[in-house]
């Protein structure tokens, strides 16, 4: 069973990894950002198995736990970092079409998955598409982060 729940699982991460391979030449091409919001949103309901619907409902804290719940440290990082990459490609989008805000929030809520990935699980090389914290601490440039998630930060130095 444990076989099953590991193929599985690494199943999952290879698919979400080409969604994100996919959004990446969508954004570099300028292709329709309403098609790649939507491309996004498949890759979260991928990575957590809802519906969009369940998922919106939930918050970034029930987001990582359902991700960090019951696999292998390996598996558990990967995931919040796939999350974390969803994340950034929204922010992305989100910049493109003019929504600052929305593009505000998913590139903090990116910058917050990928220092909580690193912290709770150190050490190996981190998969080809995590975030770079430079990149989303670039994109947040623009005005002083909050409170949590400048901590983050200063616990990652």
């Amino acid at each position: 069973m444990l076989t099953s729940r590991r193929d599985y699982i690494l199943r999952v991460i290879e698919e979400i990894g080409r969604i994100l391979a996919r959004l990446t030449l969508k954004r570099r091409k300028g292709e329709n950002d309403e098609k790649a919001l939507e491309t996004v949103v498949a890759g979260f309901q991928r990575l957590f198995d809802l519906e969009a619907d369940q998922i919106f409902l939930l918050t970034p804290e029930q987001h990582f736990e359902m991700l960090t719940d019951d696999d292998s440290a390996e598996f558990s990082r990967d995931k919040v970092l796939l999350y974390a990459a969803l994340s950034a490609e929204a922010g992305h989008i989100y910049t493109r079409m003019g929504h600052r805000a929305m593009a505000r929030a998913t590139f903090t809520n990116a910058l917050r998955f990928t220092l909580k990935a690193q912290a709770q699980y150190p050490g190996g090389a981190l998969p080809p598409y995590a975030p770079r914290v430079a990149d989303l601490l670039e994109a947040l440039k623009d005005a002083p982060l909050d409170a949590e998630t400048a901590a983050l930060i200063q616990a990652a130095r």
